[in-house]
């Protein structure tokens, strides 16, 4: 098999989704080593990585008075924390991305997980096109006015209204990327039907593998692969094994009320230390969870599956990587953070893919599609 670590590091490696802004707005120290969670400046090296999105995820509970604020002030966040580095810079546009790579530092890049945080504004949305957001994610557990989720039993009744279908025409307009992870199905297809440029669905997995709403099924990866769009791979455990699924949905039926009391810590606003002293506290209740799942452990084998599922499907031009690192509470068991990144490549080749298609599926496809959808 062909040296791994030389293709990998050598590749263009692009992640289109993680939450760590989150963790930097607590006050973690991005720019040192931290096992607490999946991703930070060193990790990032160690795993090849090149171009970083960070989501600005906006919990569906925040008051309609404080979504635009609360997203705003993350991106403050990110452009503030990598202001002046040697080593990570904040891009907007493609130029940027290549003056990142060429002088050697991480391209950091900022998009919208929630399209709560427009508040039913095309001027928000406008504004946040201008201060370099390159991505909305339309919507998140919670349908909005104007586009029905994934999560959401009664997704059927309406994808997008007429305003969303506004949205998806000013997203296009702005040479904003649309996100489709999290819409339902109907709101899928009104998006491929109205929008006049490729579509992202930037962490999502193949339904036929893994029957969680959160995945596409066939037809939507022939309609992104025919719309000239592109699907980043999520290591969400959840997400990747219809067996782990269930026995997690189990679970969280059987332990209701303290599943949702033991979600709250993510959401909050609170700082660091007091962030972890109160998840120490839920300790018990996510050993119980994993013994739960553990029979059904998945890997990075696990994730190339849905890489081949969807490569034989529709080819492995529409393919890339989306983590979705520090936003989810577990990961593969040989994909514990960002620095194991390397081992997908390895798993790759020993699949037989080629260099190239490698290449592509860490970060060539990605380039292209975002020069190809932003300029």
């Amino acid at each position: 098999m062909p040296d791994y670590t030389k293709i990998h590091h050598d590749a263009i490696v692009a992640d289109l989704h993680c939450d760590s802004i989150h963790q930097i707005k607590r006050g973690y120290d991005f720019f040192t080593e931290n096992k607490n969670y999946h991703i930070d400046l060193p990790r990032l090296k160690k795993g090849g990585v090149n171009l970083q999105i960070f989501a600005l995820y906006l919990d569906p509970s925040t008051a309609a008075s404080d979504r635009f604020s609360r997203v705003d002030s993350l991106l403050t966040v990110l452009k503030n924390s990598f202001i002046d580095r040697e080593e990570i810079a904040f891009c907007q546009t493609y130029q940027d991305i290549k003056n990142a790579y060429h002088t050697n530092k991480i391209a950091a890049l900022a998009a919208i997980e929630n399209g709560m945080a427009i508040e039913n504004s095309l001027e928000k949305l406008e504004y946040f096109s201008s201060q370099g957001i390159i991505y909305m994610t339309l919507t998140h557990t919670k349908s909005l006015d104007w586009c029905s989720s994934s999560s959401d039993k009664h997704s059927d009744k309406f994808g997008l209204t007429d305003f969303g279908i506004d949205v998806i025409k000013r997203m296009n307009a702005l040479k904003m990327i649309v996100d489709v992870s999290h819409i339902s199905v109907k709101a899928f297809h009104d998006v491929i039907t109205h929008s006049s440029t490729p579509i992202l669905a930037s962490h999502s997995n193949a339904h036929a593998l893994c029957g969680h709403d959160r995945n596409l099924n066939d037809v939507q990866l022939k309609s992104l692969a025919d719309n000239g769009g592109l699907v980043g791979m999520n290591f969400c455990p959840v997400f990747l094994s219809e067996k782990l699924n269930q026995a997690s949905e189990k679970f969280l039926k059987e332990n209701a009320e303290e599943s949702k009391n033991a979600m709250l810590p993510f959401t909050s606003e609170t700082d660091e230390e007091k962030y972890q002293k109160t998840l120490k506290e839920f300790d018990p209740y996510f050993s119980e969870w994993k013994k739960a799942v553990e029979p059904f452990a998945v890997s990075i084998s696990t994730v190339c599956d849905h890489i081949d599922y969807i490569g034989n499907l529709i080819g492995v031009d529409h393919i890339a990587l989306g983590s979705d690192f520090d936003g989810i509470l577990d990961t593969p068991t040989d994909l514990e953070d960002v620095s194991k990144i390397p081992l997908i490549t390895k798993e790759l080749l020993r699949r037989n893919y080629t260099e190239s298609d490698v290449e592509k599926i860490l970060g060539k496809n990605f380039l292209r599609f975002f020069q190809t959808v932003t300029t």
